[in-house]
């Protein structure tokens, strides 16, 4: 199968600080993948590198078997770790805004996502709790018919009943065409659906493999595995 994502020897400074160094990996569709590491790791920058957000410093980045570029936006689908949209905006605005902004977006698809996750058109975004402007961003991101969903920290801080409503859309998000990362540092949460795993540490990829093996050949969850590489790293 082909591989939807490909970076080899990605490197990237922010204000002078390494922040990624040679980070090399490739994704195939039809895989949910954790991106995992403590917090200062450099998750975020990957993300944002792969969005197109950050320019990289080195290395090199194909999605769907293209270069990255400007345009390579219209394959990607991307939650950031923080409300990016106005606090004055009803949720019914931002549908709106997005459906204009993407040409993938279904107005379909958001309107049985808003009934699932319970979400109100007509409220405004500032009135939101985090657990529900949590649920508007994840409902906004998997209104796209994306190849690469990027979710930066999508569980922390939220309540139970967001998190398993949150999960459960991630998990009906997936095709065989599409490929999910997830960047977090809660591994608990996200282990029993990952098929894949990317631990970063200090801007270094230091581990990379399917869940699976992880399990099989070493007789171990994924957060004994994650402690056990972070505590030799």
């Amino acid at each position: 199968m082909n591989n939807l994502v490909s970076v080899v020897g990605l490197s990237k400074k922010i204000a002078k600080k390494q922040v990624l160094l040679g980070v090399s990996f490739q994704l195939e569709a039809g895989r949910v993948v954790g991106l995992l590491g403590p917090n200062g790791s450099g998750k975020t920058t990957l993300l944002k590198t792969l969005m197109h957000i950050y320019q990289a410093d080195a290395g090199e980045i194909a999605i769907a078997d293209e270069p990255l570029s400007f345009a390579s936006k219209r394959f990607i689908s991307y939650m950031p770790d923080h409300n990016a949209l106005f606090e004055w905006m009803s949720v019914q605005d931002a549908i709106h805004y997005y459906r204009d902004l993407f040409s993938d977006f279904d107005s379909e698809r958001a309107s049985e996502l808003c009934s699932f996750l319970e979400i109100d058109p007509q409220e405004k975004l500032g009135r939101l709790s985090k657990g529900m402007k949590e649920r508007v961003l994840i409902m906004l991101t998997f209104s796209r018919k994306a190849r690469l969903y990027l979710l930066d920290e999508p569980l922390g801080g939220i309540d139970p009943l967001t998190r398993n409503k949150i999960i459960k859309t991630i998990l009906t998000g997936l095709t065989e065409e599409c490929t999910i990362i997830i960047a977090t540092h809660l591994v608990k949460d996200v282990e029993a659906f990952l098929d894949e795993v990317l631990f970063l540490h200090h801007g270094k990829l230091i581990f990379s493999g399917s869940a699976d093996n992880i399990r099989s050949e070493h007789g171990k969850s994924i957060e004994e595995w994650y402690l056990e590489v972070y505590q030799n790293a």
